[in-house]
């Protein structure tokens, strides 16, 4: 027999405890879904929680879906709801003629990853991708490039350049 699916997710496990804010848990769950790493292992790597903080809320949240019984349908958490229904917003702002067929990445531009105090902001621009430890202007201010990966956006070719403050 199978184990039981877990009913409550990881990301609003850590919001119901109170280990994280919902900032926080947006950017691991942008870099979660954008580097295919376990969300638990993102939140090591940042700094987040501890290694035996994610093992004690791995098994909570098996205990949990143990006493339900498995997966009782609601299988999103709050925190990711809500970066989906942002990537949904990025992705109706960006521009389709910047949009190209697979094999043309220089012409497709790249995406900005922009932090802020009330989560962040993708951002589409033409050219290459800035490389990493390089200044890049966005709204009237001058953040660096601490990453590059991806596209956040399902199925976007594009590279992501994840910028924060110097």
């Amino acid at each position: 027999m199978d184990a039981p699916r877990p009913t409550v997710p990881l990301g609003q496990l850590v919001l119901q405890r109170g280990l994280l804010d919902e900032e926080q848990l947006e950017t691991a769950l942008a870099e979660h879904l954008s580097s295919g790493k376990m969300l638990g292992e993102v939140l090591v790597e940042r700094g987040y929680l501890t290694q035996g903080q994610i093992a004690g809320l791995l098994d909570e949240q098996l205990a949990l879906a143990s006493e339900a019984g498995g997966d009782d349908g609601d299988g999103e958490s709050r925190g990711i709801d809500l970066l989906r229904t942002r990537v949904a917003e990025a992705e109706a702002e960006l521009d389709p003629a910047v949009e190209r067929p697979a094999g043309a990445e220089t012409e497709a531009g790249y995406v900005l990853f922009v932090p802020s105090p009330s989560g962040y902001s993708l951002i589409a621009r033409s050219g290459e991708a800035p490389p990493v430890g390089s200044e890049v202007g966005v709204s009237g201010g001058r953040l660096v490039v601490v990453k590059l990966g991806p596209s956040p956006l399902p199925g976007d070719p594009r590279r992501c350049a994840f910028l924060d403050v110097p």
